[in-house]
């Protein structure tokens, strides 16, 4: 139930977001809460403190949370490592929740919705928030438990490939969502336009982590308009 709490109340951490600090005040309102929850009896002055300049990927706040209490304990440098990790996630974050997590649970939800739409959207918020929740969840024991070596746990599980993955996923999603469209218009004997899609197919996944997934998606709606205009489908 603890962690649970913890979870919502990190869900309101960018509540006070600003040009000046950025995320600085919900970083100071999660250490506040947390040294309260574990009763580590940190004085409010140092707390306070931590309200300057702060900025992250706001799904992985928790890990720089541990990190910070962890170096903080051990007397060792929480300044420092919170800097280090706040860029780190920041740049990890957004490649992987932004870039590569959202338009996989797009094209999931796409697929889906050929056959139930209401599922496909439940589908949606299940397939991303899951993601989502499980990092705000289990970041702070992470953190804390690894200091500052938490890059370890990110290298074990592959995390800075996690994107490149999602990216061929994706690619993969592109190519059945074709195939569907042309499916569904009545046109699945018509060879031709398999052979474009499942070259499509290919060339996504080959291509996926040489260019940008969003225009892995703008080639996938063009080329369902050149088949639309040049078979009338």
């Amino acid at each position: 139930m603890k962690k649970i709490k913890r979870v919502l109340k990190s869900l309101f951490y960018q509540g006070n977001w600003n040009y000046e600090n950025m995320q600085g005040t919900g970083f100071a309102y999660m250490l506040e809460e947390i040294n309260k929850e574990e009763s580590f009896n940190i004085p409010d002055k140092v707390i306070k403190k931590e309200i300057n300049y702060f900025n992250t990927h706001p799904f992985l706040l928790m890990f720089v949370v541990g990190v910070w209490f962890r170096e903080f304990l051990d007397k060792g440098d929480p300044e420092q490592y919170k800097k280090i990790y706040s860029s780190a996630f920041g740049a990890l974050g957004d490649s992987f929740f932004w870039h590569a997590l959202r338009p996989a649970s797009f094209v999931i939800a796409v697929v889906l919705a050929f056959y139930n739409p209401l599922f496909a959207i439940i589908l949606y918020l299940f397939f991303f928030n899951f993601f989502h929740f499980f990092f705000l969840f289990r970041g702070f024991d992470i953190g804390f438990s690894y200091g500052k070596e938490t890059i370890q746990w990110f290298n074990k599980i592959l995390f800075n490939k996690w994107s490149s993955y999602f990216d061929i996923f994706t690619s993969f999603m592109l190519g059945i969502i074709i195939v569907l469209i042309i499916h569904k218009s009545g046109f699945e004997n018509n060879i031709t336009i398999y052979a474009l899609s499942f070259g499509f197919f290919l060339a996504g996944t080959i291509l996926a982590k040489k260019i940008d997934i969003i225009y892995s998606v703008v080639v996938a709606m063009l080329i369902v308009l050149i088949l639309k205009v040049s078979f009338g489908v």
